[in-house]
């Protein structure tokens, strides 16, 4: 019988410190050290089509900080321009804009050749290559962050306002793409060229 005791007596004696020595380790690593994902919380890995301010993308070797992003709304379809900085080098990737099927990523820069002062033609010549107008339509937008010559429309606005954009998508052959915009009385051009999404790669922000 005492022999029995005596296991008893270790085993509770082992419980025991191995509780003192828990709760010392909580006590000196603090309030809140000990944290866990919410139930059923789990990292999400997001792709260039769920982008976000502060983003880094990498393109063609370069890494750029997503500054702005505008989020399209034209009935339900939705899509998205990012703002992406690289020192001076600054161009727009815009993702979705096409209603049917998987759609393109296009990597567009700001032209400010094009002089636009009415509504745009249906075929745009730069140079040697001729776009033809493709979609057209009208969308609510949503602006966030640093969005370039568009930061007026967020001056002395509140977070989250939204504004009217009217849009045109040119293609040309091969990969050149043109987009043209309406903000108001004002019309910009974006220019450049459809990408592979794999050629891109994303490191989300904390």
């Amino acid at each position: 019988m005492i022999w029995i005791l005596l296991v008893i007596l270790t085993v509770v004696g082992g419980v025991a410190a191995v509780g003192v020595a828990s709760n010392e380790r909580r006590k000196a690593l603090g309030p809140g050290s000990v944290k866990a994902l919410p139930e059923g919380g789990q990292h999400v890995e997001r792709s260039v089509r769920d982008l976000r301010v502060d983003d880094i993308l990498t393109i063609d070797g370069h890494d750029f900080v997503v500054e702005g992003l505008i989020a399209y709304d034209e009935d339900g379809h939705r899509w998205i321009a990012g703002r992406c900085v690289d020192d001076r080098d600054v161009r727009w990737i815009v993702v979705g804009i096409e209603r049917a099927g998987a759609g393109a990523t296009r990597m567009l820069e700001d032209d400010d050749t094009l002089q636009l002062a009415g509504y745009p033609p249906e075929a745009i010549v730069v140079g040697e290559v001729r776009y033809a107008l493709d979609k057209r339509g009208t969308a609510t937008a949503e602006l966030r962050g640093d969005v370039g010559s568009l930061a007026g429309l967020t001056k002395d606005r509140p977070p989250g306002h939204v504004e009217r954009c009217r849009w045109w998508l040119y293609n040309a052959p091969g990969e050149d793409t043109l987009l043209v915009e309406q903000w108001g009385s004002d019309f910009r051009a974006l220019r450049g060229k459809k990408v592979g999404e794999g050629t891109i790669d994303l490191m989300q922000a904390s």
